[in-house]
């Protein structure tokens, strides 16, 4: 069993194994992907996959040519969101969409506004570049080292790292004097997923291989230097109320009867194939299972003893 790889503490509690996955980030793949376990850091309260699969194979996972066509349109809630946190930006500010996909955040943004993006998937850079435009490097090194920004926007993608505190760490020193940085991702401390372990919806996909929480949150601020202005917890999805009764009724379903449940994803799969068929385990949409988190740097910065780690991106 792996250290936490956050605060690098042993004895970790084993939440349950993950389903192995033939999918990835929406790419159907030759041979599946292996699930692992979940682990459970007692010190930092961390969740994470283990193990995880090789920065350099997950690189090549992401780069690859399964990219939406961008339109024009409504944005998602959580970008929504994140747009409301962001306050502004004024004219002539710099912000950076960490993992910015195709730029659909980044080209909402207020006119006068400095794009700036990082993506590892080039075609979905590309569109990044020519619809919002962006100026988009592959990993956060490839902006030179003085490079600061008002605002970094990590959407969706810390739980895509091995090490959350390692990319905070890295993002918050690259913030501008009185600079913020969002992070939306998935809440570890939800009471289903306490439940359900292992078999929380969530964790399924084998492209997120780390969860925080608003524990982990306080337990890393005074080693990553920062301070918390923002909390927020929300549904990922907007949905009618009686889509919502659905989804309950097959989670419960599959909580109660997963052969059942079982029979009827082969049979989906059988018929549309593993890429059209993935729908990753029941529950999303249930419960207000995200977290929106705002950040700035504390006076001073971090402890002289704490650096940045490189991350996978």
């Amino acid at each position: 069993m792996s250290a936490c790889p956050d605060c690098g503490a042993s004895g970790a509690a084993d939440l349950g194994a993950l389903p192995d996955s033939a999918v990835f980030a929406g790419l159907a793949l030759a041979e599946p992907l292996p699930g692992g376990r979940l682990r459970h850091c007692r010190r930092c309260d961390l969740r994470w996959r283990d193990p995880p699969l090789s920065a350099e194979r997950y690189a090549a996972l992401y780069d690859n040519t399964r990219v939406d066509v961008w339109r024009p349109g409504p944005l998602r809630r959580d970008q929504r969101l994140v747009l409301d946190a962001c306050q502004g930006p004024a004219p002539g500010a710099s912000v950076l969409d960490f993992g910015c996909y195709t730029g659909a955040l980044l080209a909402a943004l207020p006119p006068g506004v400095r794009r700036c993006g990082v993506e590892l998937n080039a075609a979905a850079a590309a569109q990044a570049r020519e619809h919002a435009g962006a100026e988009v490097v592959a990993r956060l090194a490839d902006w030179p080292a003085e490079q600061r920004f008002d605002l970094i926007v990590a959407m969706d993608v810390i739980e895509h790292v091995h090490s959350p505190r390692a990319l905070a760490a890295e993002l918050l020193e690259r913030l501008a004097p009185g600079g913020r940085l969002i992070v939306t991702t998935g809440d570890g401390g939800n009471r289903l997923w306490g439940l359900l372990g292992a078999r929380w919806w969530y964790c399924s996909w084998p492209e997120h291989i780390a969860f925080v929480s608003a524990r982990w949150l306080d337990v890393n601020l005074p080693a990553l230097g920062a301070r918390c202005v923002g909390l927020r917890r929300f549904n990922y999805l907007e949905r009618p109320e009686q889509d919502r009764a659905k989804r309950w009724r097959r989670f419960l379903r599959w909580w109660w009867w997963p052969s059942l449940d079982a029979h009827r994803r082969a049979q989906r799969r059988a018929r549309l194939g593993a890429e059209a068929a993935e729908e990753g385990v029941p529950g999303i949409g249930l419960t207000a299972d995200h977290l929106l988190i705002v950040l700035e740097r504390a006076a001073g910065g971090p402890p002289d003893s704490v650096q940045p780690a490189a991350s996978p991106r």
